[in-house]
């Protein structure tokens, strides 16, 4: 298997499709003809088999505020894996390659928002229950800022050494 870091505008048209068929595959509830499902992400690993790309992860690089510090951190955007090639460990593979990146440049911490929690906490991510702010879009639309109590969907891992308070989060931007 090769993974392959790849910017956002030097993804071309032929490959955005290739993403596009995949994302679309593994979430069928949200399909889009487009590459993602809110906003473009800033980068993205790629995990190529055989020159196939079976699996695909989003990253949005930003600074977040939680209580009264503030964070860089990557956010994790559509991480999926072709059916056929699931259980191989290439999600793995993928978030530990996004932590080692992290660790490198001084991000504090890879946050994610994930229906079930499993494979996440088994690569190191908690859990975490929290008042959330963000910027509620939809189909490129503005509709405001959303303020909700989120339970058992959110989900961090430290890359830094800064450690993270029990408080109110502002993603500062919209919710991945």
């Amino acid at each position: 298997m090769q993974i392959e870091e790849k910017i956002e505008y030097d993804i071309a048209p032929q490959l955005h499709d290739e993403i596009t068929r995949l994302r679309n595959d593994c979430f069928p509830e949200s399909s889009k003809e487009r590459s993602y499902f809110k906003q473009l992400p800033h980068f993205r690993f790629l995990a190529y088999e055989d020159g196939i790309l079976v699996g695909q992860m989003g990253i949005d690089h930003r600074v977040i505020s939680v209580g009264k510090s503030v964070f860089s951190i990557f956010g994790v955007i559509d991480l999926c894996i072709s059916s056929g090639y699931r259980r191989r460990g290439i999600a793995s593979k993928l978030l530990e390659q996004l932590s080692a990146l992290a660790k490198e440049k001084g991000i504090d911490f890879l946050f994610l928002v994930a229906d079930d929690p499993r494979l996440y906490e088994k690569n190191g991510f908690q859990l975490i229950s929290t008042c959330l702010t963000w910027l509620r879009i939809d189909e490129h639309k503005n509709y405001g800022v959303g303020i909700e109590r989120i339970e058992n969907e959110l989900m961090i891992k430290q890359t830094g050494e800064k450690v993270w308070p029990d408080e109110p989060v502002d993603l500062l931007g919209y919710l991945f």
